[in-house]
Formats: C-alpha cells, structure tokens, sequence
C-alpha cells in the first residue's frame, strides 16, 4: 500500500451521504449478528457521535474511509475507525492504527477503543497490542498497555 496516497480530510455535513453509505456497508451486519435494533436514526447517531473527530479517509484523492479520534493528556481514543469493503484487508486500517499507536508511544500515553464482540476487526487490535480491560452485552473494551 502507497502510504503517500493516503491522506485524510475534516470531515463536513457534505460528507453524510458518504457516510451513512460506509456505515451501512461497514456496521449493519454486525449489529444484526449482535442483535442490535438497526434503522437511520440508529446510523446517523453514532455518525455524528464525536463528529467534530470526524476525518474521511482518502485513497489518491477518493473517498474510502472513516476515522474518528481524540486525544487528552491521558489518552488517545480511537472512536471509529471504517474502511469501505472494497478497500478492506490490504492494509489500510492496519496502517492507520499504527500511526496511531507511534504517536501514543511518543507521547507515553495508551490507546483504547471498543469493538463489537462479533466484529472479526479484534483480531487486528490484539495483533496491534491491544487488550481487553472491561466488557459490556456487545462490546469488547480494549487498549494500550
């Protein structure tokens, strides 16, 4: 994967029909597995949950993604992180997440994020040193040591 084709934008109210797009390619057949209630109002909620975080993802100028994280003198937390299908699997996320991981270990300070229970994406995370400390119905909590 070109890494200078990678770059990310602020993402705007001009970017919903995109993302809601992404998060019904992305999400909906894992809230289905996980037996969560799933309609738009659901979707768009947890779009604009963090929404000033919100940065699309580009590949060579076009739209393929989502990130979303924020940062305190603690943490870094990573709020959503999506990959259109046809994009999945060659590395991007993996990529993303480790930009992610060097700057928290410049700063000495953990990542966390959550992850659905059925989401194979888990696997990533442990393979990226994260672990999970707490646990709810659906989620698995993990992070940093």
């Amino acid at each position: 994967m070109n890494q200078e084709a990678l770059t990310f934008k602020k993402a705007t109210k001009e970017d919903l029909e995109f993302l809601l797009w992404l998060r019904k390619e992305t999400m909906v057949e894992h809230y289905i597995k996980a037996g969560k209630k799933v309609n738009e109002e659901n979707l768009l909620s947890r779009i604009n949950h963090h929404f000033e975080h919100a940065k699309i993802i580009l590949l060579n100028e076009q739209k393929i993604g989502l990130l979303k994280v924020s940062e305190s003198n603690t943490e870094i937390e990573i709020h959503q992180i999506q990959v259109a299908p046809n994009y999945q699997n060659i590395g991007i996320g993996r990529q993303i997440i480790k930009s992610i991981l060097q700057e928290s270990s410049t700063k000495k300070i953990p990542v966390k994020l959550s992850v659905l229970k059925i989401n194979k994406a888990q696997t990533l995370y442990k393979d990226l040193g994260f672990a999970i400390y707490d646990e709810n119905e659906y989620s698995y909590f993990m992070k940093t040591p």
